[in-house]
């Protein structure tokens, strides 16, 4: 439950962004208008722009490179067959089933997924008689429950760099828009410089929402498979229970 509230307070602070930013719209099209001239000119003033986003876009940059950092480790990690192999969980309760506690114990060390953790914790002990059936269960439960809270922990992370990205945007949008009316002191107002301050102080929120953007899309994905994980690995740890206590 708590993830999906933060998948959801995410979704909204992109949506109040993204409607904060529709007034000034105009002021970042007209700025970044072709005027005649190269390519290379309008290339140029692009990066003028995000340059002068000031300090916000550099930990915007930080929390860019954070999140594809992120993206690309839980793309490592986070995979539901190697998390919960169907066939070494078939092999597992086959031997469960006959009482052959040393080959589980071998064939768990042999591996590295989320059932063998929890075989390696426990049946060592059952095989020295030092759990009884009735323990087995909240033994299994307690063992299983650290593994998959440090992938949701994991996940969380991601999730927190698409809600912190936008805030960042719109405090660099709104530092930038109180710097452009620095232009009404002198009493004349030039609308192409004040439209120009105006678009420098959009790139921030645009940036902003780009890198929310992604990583709320990488976020539902492997939310999804983390779920699914979790669900098989709790099935498997259900047989595991009915397996020892027969």
């Amino acid at each position: 439950m708590q993830k999906r509230n933060l998948f959801f307070k995410a979704q909204l602070a992109s949506l109040v962004i993204l409607l904060s930013s529709i007034p000034a719209s105009a002021a970042v099209s007209a700025a970044n208008t072709p005027a005649p001239g190269s390519v290379g000119d309008q290339v140029a003033t692009l990066w003028q722009l995000i340059v002068a986003g000031g300090v916000c876009m550099i930990f915007q940059g930080l929390l860019s490179i954070l999140g594809l950092a992120l993206i690309l480790y839980h793309f490592k990690t986070i995979n539901v067959n190697r998390l919960v192999p169907v066939d070494f969980c078939e092999n597992l309760m086959l031997l469960l089933e006959k009482k052959e506690y040393d080959k589980a114990i071998s064939i768990s060390k042999q591996q590295d997924n989320l059932v063998s953790q929890i075989a390696l914790k426990v049946l060592p002990r059952v095989a020295r008689g030092k759990l009884t059936p009735a323990q087995v269960e909240g033994v299994i439960q307690a063992e299983g429950k650290a593994p998959i809270e440090k992938m949701w922990q994991n996940l969380a992370y991601l999730g927190d760099v698409a809600v912190v990205s936008p805030l960042l945007g719109l405090l660099g949008t709104v530092l930038g828009i109180v710097n452009a009316f620095h232009y009404f002191k002198g009493g004349s107002i030039h609308p192409g410089v004040l439209t120009q301050g105006l678009a420098k102080a959009m790139v921030n929120t645009v940036f902003g929402l780009i890198v929310a953007v992604v990583c709320l899309v990488f976020y539902a994905y492997f939310r999804g498979k983390v779920s699914e994980a979790t669900s098989r690995a709790e099935s498997a740890a259900t047989e595991m229970v009915h397996a020892l206590s027969r």
